[in-house]
Protein backbone atom coordinates (compact mmCIF):
# COMPACT_ATOMS: atom_id res chain seq x y z
CA UNK A 1 0.00 0.00 0.00
CA UNK A 2 3.06 2.39 0.67
CA UNK A 3 4.29 2.12 -2.66
CA UNK A 4 0.82 3.08 -4.14
CA UNK A 5 0.88 6.26 -2.00
CA UNK A 6 4.57 6.73 -3.54
CA UNK A 7 3.35 6.63 -7.10
CA UNK A 8 0.46 8.16 -7.06
CA UNK A 9 0.92 10.77 -4.16
CA UNK A 10 1.47 14.00 -6.75
CA UNK A 11 -1.76 13.09 -8.92
CA UNK A 12 -4.32 15.89 -8.18
CA UNK A 13 -7.11 13.43 -8.37
CA UNK A 14 -5.77 11.11 -5.79
CA UNK A 15 -4.40 13.99 -3.55
CA UNK A 16 -8.04 15.28 -3.62
CA UNK A 17 -10.16 11.83 -3.08
CA UNK A 18 -7.26 11.28 0.39
CA UNK A 19 -8.16 14.80 1.32
CA UNK A 20 -12.04 13.93 1.29
CA UNK A 21 -11.66 10.74 2.88
CA UNK A 22 -9.60 12.10 5.63
CA UNK A 23 -12.23 14.88 6.06
CA UNK A 24 -15.20 12.88 5.82
CA UNK A 25 -14.16 9.38 7.10
CA UNK A 26 -10.53 9.69 9.65
CA UNK A 27 -12.04 10.98 12.40
CA UNK A 28 -14.70 8.28 12.86
CA UNK A 29 -12.62 5.45 11.45
CA UNK A 30 -10.01 6.48 14.49
CA UNK A 31 -13.52 6.38 17.51
CA UNK A 32 -14.26 2.90 15.43
CA UNK A 33 -11.09 1.38 15.61
CA UNK A 34 -8.34 3.23 18.01
CA UNK A 35 -5.67 2.61 15.36
CA UNK A 36 -3.58 5.73 16.08
CA UNK A 37 -2.57 5.13 19.90
CA UNK A 38 0.76 3.86 21.06
CA UNK A 39 0.65 0.47 22.70
CA UNK A 40 1.95 1.74 26.26
CA UNK A 41 -1.06 3.89 26.35
CA UNK A 42 -3.10 1.20 26.46
CA UNK A 43 -4.22 -0.07 29.83
CA UNK A 44 -4.44 -3.30 28.58
CA UNK A 45 -2.71 -5.29 25.33
CA UNK A 46 -4.50 -4.14 22.18
CA UNK A 47 -7.09 -6.28 20.46
CA UNK A 48 -6.86 -8.73 17.41
CA UNK A 49 -10.37 -7.42 16.30
CA UNK A 50 -10.98 -5.29 13.91
CA UNK A 51 -13.34 -3.03 15.97
CA UNK A 52 -11.67 -4.23 19.35
CA UNK A 53 -10.02 -1.15 20.35
CA UNK A 54 -13.64 0.88 19.77
CA UNK A 55 -13.55 3.58 21.63
CA UNK A 56 -17.74 2.72 21.90
CA UNK A 57 -16.51 -0.65 23.16
CA UNK A 58 -16.64 -0.86 27.06
CA UNK A 59 -14.28 -4.01 27.33
CA UNK A 60 -11.77 -2.09 25.27
CA UNK A 61 -8.25 -1.87 25.60
CA UNK A 62 -8.17 1.92 25.91
CA UNK A 63 -10.24 2.04 29.13
CA UNK A 64 -9.95 0.80 32.38
CA UNK A 65 -12.54 -1.53 33.53
CA UNK A 66 -13.55 1.47 36.38
CA UNK A 67 -14.76 3.27 33.42
CA UNK A 68 -16.81 1.12 31.62
CA UNK A 69 -19.78 2.72 32.91
CA UNK A 70 -19.00 6.05 31.24
CA UNK A 71 -18.63 4.20 27.94
CA UNK A 72 -22.11 2.94 28.69
CA UNK A 73 -23.05 6.12 29.28
CA UNK A 74 -21.67 7.72 26.22
CA UNK A 75 -23.02 5.05 23.97
CA UNK A 76 -26.16 5.38 24.95
CA UNK A 77 -25.92 9.45 25.03
CA UNK A 78 -25.22 8.29 21.05
CA UNK A 79 -28.13 6.13 20.72
CA UNK A 80 -30.56 8.36 21.82
CA UNK A 81 -29.11 11.23 19.32
CA UNK A 82 -29.45 8.54 16.25
CA UNK A 83 -32.98 7.68 17.85
CA UNK A 84 -33.67 11.68 17.52
CA UNK A 85 -32.38 12.03 14.29
CA UNK A 86 -34.56 9.35 12.82
CA UNK A 87 -37.18 10.93 14.15
CA UNK A 88 -36.66 14.09 12.93
CA UNK A 89 -36.39 12.52 9.38
CA UNK A 90 -39.90 10.99 9.81
CA UNK A 91 -41.31 14.01 11.08
CA UNK A 92 -39.43 16.97 8.88
CA UNK A 93 -37.69 14.24 6.39
CA UNK A 94 -34.44 13.32 5.35
CA UNK A 95 -33.43 16.80 3.72
CA UNK A 96 -34.41 19.00 6.67
CA UNK A 97 -32.48 16.55 8.69
CA UNK A 98 -29.55 17.07 6.49
CA UNK A 99 -29.51 21.14 5.97
CA UNK A 100 -30.31 21.38 10.26
CA UNK A 101 -27.90 18.92 11.42
CA UNK A 102 -25.18 16.49 9.21
CA UNK A 103 -24.77 19.82 7.48
CA UNK A 104 -23.57 21.69 10.80
CA UNK A 105 -21.76 18.16 11.58
CA UNK A 106 -19.57 18.15 8.89
CA UNK A 107 -18.61 22.15 9.47
CA UNK A 108 -17.33 21.25 12.63
CA UNK A 109 -15.74 17.63 11.56
CA UNK A 110 -14.27 19.37 9.23
CA UNK A 111 -12.12 21.54 11.28
CA UNK A 112 -11.67 18.97 14.09
CA UNK A 113 -9.75 16.77 11.56
CA UNK A 114 -7.95 19.55 10.09
CA UNK A 115 -6.64 21.34 13.28
CA UNK A 116 -5.64 17.53 14.80
CA UNK A 117 -4.11 17.05 11.59
CA UNK A 118 -1.82 20.21 11.61
CA UNK A 119 -0.93 19.66 15.00
CA UNK A 120 0.11 16.40 14.68
CA UNK A 121 1.98 16.10 10.98
CA UNK A 122 4.17 19.28 11.52
CA UNK A 123 7.73 18.27 10.78
CA UNK A 124 9.04 19.47 13.41
CA UNK A 125 6.80 17.22 16.10
CA UNK A 126 8.77 13.90 16.62
CA UNK A 127 7.77 10.22 16.14
CA UNK A 128 8.31 7.68 18.76
CA UNK A 129 8.72 3.84 18.34
CA UNK A 130 6.74 1.64 20.82
CA UNK A 131 9.46 1.08 23.07
CA UNK A 132 10.82 5.23 23.76
CA UNK A 133 6.95 6.19 24.11
CA UNK A 134 6.00 7.67 27.18
CA UNK A 135 2.96 9.54 28.11
CA UNK A 136 4.78 12.83 28.38
CA UNK A 137 6.45 12.59 25.19
CA UNK A 138 3.04 11.73 23.75
CA UNK A 139 1.27 14.26 25.06
CA UNK A 140 3.96 16.82 24.19
CA UNK A 141 4.40 15.18 20.32
CA UNK A 142 2.41 18.00 18.74
CA UNK A 143 2.64 21.84 18.08
CA UNK A 144 0.66 24.28 19.05
CA UNK A 145 -0.73 26.68 16.12
CA UNK A 146 -2.04 30.89 16.02
CA UNK A 147 -4.63 30.49 13.74
CA UNK A 148 -6.35 34.21 14.02
CA UNK A 149 -8.69 35.55 16.16
CA UNK A 150 -12.26 33.92 14.57
CA UNK A 151 -10.93 30.76 15.25
CA UNK A 152 -9.84 31.62 18.99
CA UNK A 153 -13.14 33.03 19.33
CA UNK A 154 -15.36 30.49 17.87
CA UNK A 155 -13.07 27.47 18.90
CA UNK A 156 -12.62 28.65 22.07
CA UNK A 157 -8.36 28.71 21.61
CA UNK A 158 -8.65 24.86 20.59
CA UNK A 159 -5.76 25.30 18.34
CA UNK A 160 -3.49 28.13 20.42
CA UNK A 161 -3.77 25.27 23.28
CA UNK A 162 -3.38 21.87 21.87
CA UNK A 163 -0.44 20.58 23.76
CA UNK A 164 -2.13 21.74 27.51
CA UNK A 165 -4.84 19.38 26.13
CA UNK A 166 -2.91 16.40 25.70
CA UNK A 167 -1.24 17.19 28.92
CA UNK A 168 -4.55 17.70 31.27
CA UNK A 169 -7.15 15.59 28.77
Amino acid sequence: MHHFHGLFEDAPLYTLSRILLQQLLRWQWYLLTGITGAKKSLARPPSRFALGNSHFLPSSPLFRAEESGMILLSDLGIGFMVAALWYMCQMYGWQATLLLYFQPYLWVNHWIVAITYLHHTHPDVPKYDNEAWTFIKGATATIDREIGWGARFFMHNVAEYHVIHHIFP
